[in-house]
């Protein structure tokens, strides 16, 4: 399940993240092609080359791209094969979607135009217009990652590898943005991440889960995120 992506491996999560009993046995949270993607489309934006015609393969899933070994500025090599990602009954699958098909997945759902706000930030090569509406889909992404552990709080198996991915979501493109503009939402953040897996059961120590802890600290990620979304 935890796919290695060579230089694009993020820095070791804030020493919070660790306090929390599931992961003293986890290096970094797993990665899948969705936030593989969104890293590699985060530091295309960023070069300063401006490759927003890649941006947009990438974006598209028309162009699966890694970093070759020695970094970005050795530039990217197609991978050998897709990359994996959770479904919708949570097993990892190989994955033949987008992120602009996730987006619009969302917008469907939610009512949200994130997919048109990142094709016309890419278009018009608005880096900062494509960042705010990606972070934006990963407030959406996280909360319903955290509705399907909620749903199946009583499978500890089960919760133990879909909490991961709510560390690697909020890492990947919560986490830095916060720590730079909002520190407040992100130290709440991370406190509250700590807590909620706390509020998990334990297969190993065959401690139950904590459902009214874990519903009480999910709303407040949700809340954090969002309030902080508001103000920025």
């Amino acid at each position: 399940m935890k796919l290695a992506i060579g230089a694009f491996v993020l820095a070791t999560l804030v020493p919070s993240f660790a306090d929390a009993h599931l992961f003293h046995r986890m290096y970094e949270p797993p990665e899948n092609q969705l936030t593989r993607d969104t890293r590699l489309l985060q530091l295309i934006l960023d070069d300063p080359a401006e490759r927003f015609d890649l941006a947009r393969q990438v974006w598209d899933g028309t162009t699966r791209v890694r970093v070759k070994p020695g970094g970005f500025r050795k530039w990217l090599v197609r991978p050998g094969e897709p990359g994996m990602v959770f479904k919708g009954d949570y097993q990892v699958h190989r994955w033949s979607g987008s992120l602009k098909a996730e987006a619009a997945r969302i917008d469907q759902r939610h009512g949200t135009m994130l997919a048109t706000r990142i094709d016309a930030g890419l278009a018009q090569r608005n880096r900062d217009q494509v960042k705010t509406a990606l972070r934006e889909m990963y407030v959406v992404l996280l909360g319903e990652l955290l509705e399907a552990v909620w749903t199946r709080l009583d499978d500890v198996e089960t919760v133990e590898r879909l909490y991961p991915f709510v560390l690697r979501y909020y890492a990947v493109n919560l986490q830095g943005h916060l720590n730079m503009r909002d520190p407040g939402a992100a130290a709440a953040a991370e406190a509250t991440l700590a807590a909620l897996a706390r509020a998990l059961g334990d297969s190993e120590t065959g401690a139950p889960p904590a459902p009214e802890a874990f519903a009480r600290q999910r709303a407040r990620l949700v809340r954090v995120l969002t309030e902080s979304r508001a103000r920025s």
